[in-house]
């Protein structure tokens, strides 16, 4: 029961429509009791009565309610002949089902808009956690996982949503009518029925149980699944060029097997709780026809008609008996989806907003660090850097590969949190601004060039959306950008295609600089902003980051040591430390790790 008031903690915005959906299940469970116990009425017509009327039977009759309609169905076949109520009946009756089936599509109307309603909430809830979640989260977790979660366990959400619904408010209050009901006929009959129902649920319950287990293990092996394309997808053009498609189709056709064994278990567990309960059902069906066969016969306080409006009814409470048990069965999967959902939903934030920030307002001052230090989990990547840097300056980091350089930079939005020491923006530790508008001081171009399945127009739009056209075209020309992007198909309004596959290496990264300027921050982040370009893209980059750089705080990660000669300072940073610092010219002069760089890219000092 915990479990289901958690999923169905997913609809706790919307409380009026699940009113109305237990409002309508009630209509829907007393029409549904009133059309059966018309029963009697035929009964009485078919069986009872002659054209000439009744038989004086009435005096026999108690004061209950269906005793109550009994006398007064009695009266009106007398004054009225048995074919006339007949006809009134057989439309009574269709009246009854219709009302009965409008206010079960108004309940399955309500729950329409409640099943998908969660899938969007949840949909929603896990990006919105995705965005916020720091970079190390992403280190560590495969994006196959991810995927998994938004399809695969979102989709048992939406069902064991219905399930928990259908467990709390449809079922049971169809269950409650028919059990009152019963009770009303004959407490003796429903007393054992309620002595034998019991034993079916305990046997449903343990396959519920394990359901739970197996649907857990399944979902994650579908992580596994989904991740392995989507690796093999990315990497496309290094298994083809390794000739590796028998590795992976192997190891693919491993994994997949192992979800196809997993998902079989699964629902073979899922499809017996169906039949058991139906056998089940049948067996108290055939104890009760003992049982009140035998009160009918030996006369105790029930009678024939009321034994079959028995036996009408409580058929009818076998099936929401059966939906039950099955809303139960999937409440369990959707509760081994709920608890891998909750895995990103509760992931700790380690880049924390402030209660209280501090306004940073415009950059004006340096941004220093002081004995920085961090390490990822137990591995210190940075230790005691101690460095400024002053407004409008620029800064080039270089050292040999997995020093620390990217992991520096990646401290000054917060996309990681310093473990000791300080980093301070004007005076202020960034630990104590707002992380929004911190981030809003950067622009940066990395590397690979992130760019967006949309138009130009878009992808140039994500740091300043209320940019104009002139400035866009500005943003264009400033990043050389100006004359390609013009020349396609449909101009700013070209879709570039998945991560820009549409553009060269070049262009792609002349859009990721024209994103920069548009943005216009006062200090920009270059990772190795040219490393993957051929020589006449790297000069046409060049051209753009020289004008883009011009009176911003920048810093610079190269390899290529030709591109650094015109910046302010040069770090050396080596297994975490500033080895050395300052321009070209004196690290040259100081014969150490910058020169041996330079000599072996043969550059002239």
């Amino acid at each position: 029961m915990k479990k289901i008031i958690e999923i169905l903690g997913y609809l706790r915005n919307y409380k009026a429509r699940i009113t109305l959906n237990l409002v309508y299940n009630l209509l829907n469970a007393v029409f549904s009791v009133i059309s059966f116990s018309a029963i009697i009425p035929f009964l009485k017509i078919l069986f009872d009565r002659t054209e000439n009327g009744p038989g004086d039977q009435s005096a026999d009759l108690g004061d209950g309610f269906l005793d109550s309609l009994n006398r007064w169905f009695d009266i009106y076949i007398t004054e009225n002949g048995t074919r006339h109520a007949l006809m009134i009946f057989c439309i009574v009756v269709v009246i009854l089902f219709m009302v009965r089936n409008l206010f079960r599509y108004l309940a399955m109307h309500q729950m329409a808009f409640l099943r998908n309603a969660v899938v969007r909430d949840v949909r929603q809830s896990i990006y919105a956690k995705l965005l916020q979640l720091p970079m190390a989260y992403y280190t560590g977790e495969r994006k196959g996982h991810i995927y998994s979660r938004f399809t695969n366990d979102v989709s048992e959400i939406e069902w064991s949503v219905m399930g928990a619904l259908e467990a709390l408010f449809k079922q049971p209050v169809l269950i409650a009518s028919y059990l009152v009901s019963l009770l009303v006929i004959s407490w003796q009959l429903t007393l054992f029925v309620l002595v034998v129902l019991p034993l079916a649920g305990l046997i449903i319950g343990r396959i519920g149980k394990s359901l739970k287990k197996t649907a857990k293990k399944g979902q994650n092996e579908l992580g596994h699944v989904v991740s392995a394309v989507e690796e093999t997808v990315g990497g496309i053009r290094i298994v083809k060029g390794f000739t590796a498609e028998e590795n992976f189709y192997a190891r693919f056709v491993k994994m997949n097997n192992y979800h196809f064994r997993l998902m079989v278990k699964l629902f073979r567990k899922q499809y017996l709780a169906s039949p058991i309960s139906e056998t089940l059902s049948i067996f108290t069906v055939a104890l009760i026809l003992w049982f009140g066969g035998n009160l009918v016969l030996e006369g105790r306080m029930l009678n024939g008609e009321m034994f079959i409006l028995y036996i009408a009814i409580f058929s009818q409470m076998i099936s929401p008996s059966r939906s039950l048990t099955e809303a139960f069965t999937r409440v369990q999967r959707g509760v081994a989806a709920t608890e891998r959902i909750d895995e990103v939903l509760l992931a700790e934030e380690q880049v924390l907003q402030p209660e209280n920030p501090i306004p940073l307002g415009q950059f004006e001052g340096e941004i220093e660090f002081k004995n920085v230090g961090f390490k990822y989990d137990d591995q210190w990547v940075l230790k005691g850097i101690d460095l400024k840097i002053g407004k409008g300056q620029s800064l080039a980091l270089v050292g040999p590969s997995g020093g620390g350089k990217s992991t520096l930079v990646d401290l000054l939005p917060r996309f990681y949190d310093i473990i000791e020491g300080e980093l301070l923006i004007d005076g202020k530790a960034i630990d104590t601004l707002d992380v929004k508008e911190l981030r809003s001081q950067f622009g940066i171009v990395s590397q690979q060039s992130v760019l967006f399945n949309d138009s130009v127009r878009n992808n140039l739009l994500i740091g300043n959306p209320n940019a104009t056209d002139e400035q866009i075209i500005g943003a264009l020309h400033a990043a050389n950008a100006h004359g390609f992007v013009m020349a396609l198909p449909e101009g700013l309004d070209t879709t570039i295609g998945e991560s820009g596959n549409k553009l060269s290496g070049g262009q792609k990264q002349r859009l990721s600089i024209a994103r920069a300027i548009l943005k216009d921050p006062p200090v920009l982040i270059l990772d190795e902003a040219t490393s993957a370009l051929d020589t006449e893209s790297e000069r046409l980059v060049q051209d753009a980051l020289a004008k883009v750089m011009e009176g911003r705080t920048t810093f610079l990660i190269a390899h290529r040591l030709s591109t650094i000669s015109h910046v302010d300072r040069i770090a050396v940073i080596s297994q975490g430390e500033i080895i050395e610092i300052g321009t070209h010219e004196q690290l040259m002069v100081l014969n150490g790790t910058y020169r041996k760089l330079v000599e072996m890219q043969e550059i002239d000092g």
